[in-house]
Parts: structure tokens; C-alpha cells; sequence
């Protein structure tokens, strides 16, 4: 029998509580800066962001719970998932991200077509677990909780989206 090491590393972040899996994956590639036109539609602390806005740590949290790296599909998927999952939006706002995420966010941000194919993915994604509006959720009261735990508590289920990434 084959050691699967992406397994292996996949029960280990499972086991890990909150604090430990962000530190152990994100700490390791820094803070990005943030462009102000992605910060204005994608920040809490904006007054015209988007539904599905999140800080930036808590969306690397979302990252870590949804088992998604650090790639452009994932960041998309990602950004989708909020996005779907915050039953504030509606199709107008789809629109304004897509059309700034096309047309106006500077490059790396901005989405291929593959991209958007992981965004709708996402979109679907968090617009069908039962727990909603994940982006308001204070994390900070979790972080000693396992990511397995929190996986399960918010109704994430990594395998039910994976056959669809590789598309």
C-alpha cells in the first residue's frame, strides 16, 4: 500500500486547531498587499464592499476550512464561496465583481476564465451547505477548535466539491 502524503498532511491540518493550521500554512507566505480597488469591494471596512466581505485572516481561515491553497482558481473558489454563501447577494453584485474582477482588478487579481469557472463552483458551493452568512462569523472564538471539528460544525465537506476541481 502507497503513502499518500497529500492524505497524510490533509489528516494532519484536519487535527490542528484554527490558530496552529493558519500559522502553519499562511505565516509561511507573508502579508499581500492589497490593492485598494480588491480592498474597496472585498473589505468589511469598506463602505461599498460586496456581500460575502471578510478580513483577510478570516478569509485565510476559509482558505484552510474549505482545503483550498493558494492559486488563482483557489482564490477564486474561495471569493465565490462568500460570496454564495452570504444570502445578501444578488445578481447584481455577481455582476459588479465579475465585471471589476475582469476588467478592472490589476494582474495577478484579476480572472481568467478558468478562474470564474472556479468562482461559480464556489458560488454554488456556499450558496448549499446549510450554515450561511460564514463570512459574519467572529473566528476568533474557534481558534482552538480543530479544523475537523470546524469543518463539520459549519457543514463543510471538502470531498463533495473535489471531483468538480478537476475540471
Amino acid at each position: 500500500m502507497a503513502f499518500d502524503l497529500d492524505k497524510a498532511f490533509q489528516l494532519d491540518i484536519a487535527q490542528m486547531n484554527l490558530k496552529k493550521a493558519h500559522t502553519l500554512v499562511f505565516k509561511l507566505h507573508g502579508e499581500p498587499k492589497m490593492p485598494f480597488v480588491i480592498w474597496l469591494l472585498e473589505n468589511p471596512n469598506s463602505i461599498v464592499a460586496l456581500p460575502g466581505k471578510i478580513s483577510l485572516l478570516h478569509h485565510d481561515y476559509i482558505h484552510i476550512l474549505l482545503d483550498r491553497g493558494i492559486s488563482s482558481q483557489d482564490e477564486a473558489f474561495v471569493i465565490g464561496f462568500t460570496m454564495g454563501n452570504d444570502l445578501k447577494t444578488n445578481q447584481l453584485h455577481l455582476f459588479i465583481y465579475q465585471f471589476f474582477a475582469k476588467f478592472i482588478y490589476p494582474a495577478p487579481y484579476n480572472f481568467s476564465n478558468l478562474d470564474f469557472m472556479s468562482f461559480k463552483l464556489g458560488f454554488i458551493y456556499g450558496r448549499n451547505i446549510k450554515f450561511k452568512q460564514i463570512n459574519e462569523i467572529n473566528f476568533e472564538i474557534y481558534q482552538n477548535e480543530t479544523i475537523g471539528f470546524l469543518r463539520d460544525f459549519f457543514g463543510i465537506n471538502t470531498d463533495r466539491y473535489k471531483v468538480l476541481q478537476k475540471y
